[in-house]
């Protein structure tokens, strides 16, 4: 049972990862750079924000990446995300923890009993399995951090294309104040991200094809910064960073 459930994990981990790879390498922007930014007469009110903090420019497909541009996310951080995955006659799901902190992020992504762990610093990539005394090593590069916590992120919308980019406006989700993206995939649907407008962080993201969900990422809790005392350790008990 722990081998299929770790055969179950490791093969949703693997779509997970085309996602995330076909998002920020076979989406990158070519050739058009989205205009300058235009400021409105007036303030725009985010619906349902009322009392929020939120940028005061416009959001269109045009202007939608130089807005999230100018957003910076925290480098000490503590996420709780959800993700499912869907295709034609099954699903999968996963609950992935991320701690961030002095360059270091720390991934723990779970599924059923089975509970695989990456912790990336120093430039290199550690993984291993829940019980293991052992881990794989390799050398990263500057975005495997990003990578290795399994889900897009905001600097993969910015990356698109900008002539796939069919909708952009602000937009409650999941109670947050958020700039919401929707891209043509070019699989007969759409691409959605919103990034929250208070952290920089890309909360929600959805991927359809013919009408029907494929993948959904939700991020259920933010904690920022992280506290003291945070150890990014591995199995054998060696500790690489803490935090202070």
């Amino acid at each position: 049972m722990e081998q299929k459930n770790r055969t179950i994990l490791v093969v949703a981990i693997a779509v997970t990862v085309l996602v995330a790879v076909f998002v920020s390498l076979i989406l990158p922007t070519l050739t058009n750079r989205p205009p300058e930014v235009v400021l409105p007469s007036v303030e725009q009110d985010i619906p349902g924000a009322e009392g929020k903090a939120f940028l005061p420019v416009e959001v269109t497909p045009d202007t939608v990446q130089k807005v999230i541009a100018s957003l910076s996310r925290p480098e000490s951080y503590y996420r709780q995300l959800t993700v499912g995955l869907y295709w034609n006659g099954g699903s999968g799901g996963s609950q992935i923890e991320i701690w961030a902190d002095g360059g270091y992020v720390r991934t723990a992504i779970s599924a059923g009993d089975i509970t695989q762990y990456r912790l990336v610093g120093d430039g290199k990539l550690r993984l291993w399995y829940a019980g293991d005394k052992t881990w794989k090593e390799t050398s990263t590069q500057a975005e495997t951090a990003d990578l290795a916590q399994r889900i897009p992120t905001y600097e993969d919308v910015l990356a698109l294309d900008p002539e796939k980019i069919t909708s952009a406006a602000y937009e409650q989700k999941n109670d947050k104040s958020c700039i919401f993206v929707e891209i043509d995939n070019g699989q007969d649907g759409v691409d959605r991200y919103w990034i929250d407008t208070e952290s920089g962080l890309l909360c929600a993201a959805e991927s359809s094809s013919e009408d029907r969900i494929t993948y959904e990422m939700t991020e259920i809790q933010l904690t920022t910064p992280l506290a003291a005392g945070v150890t990014f350790t591995l199995p054998n008990g060696t500790v690489l960073h803490e935090t202070s």
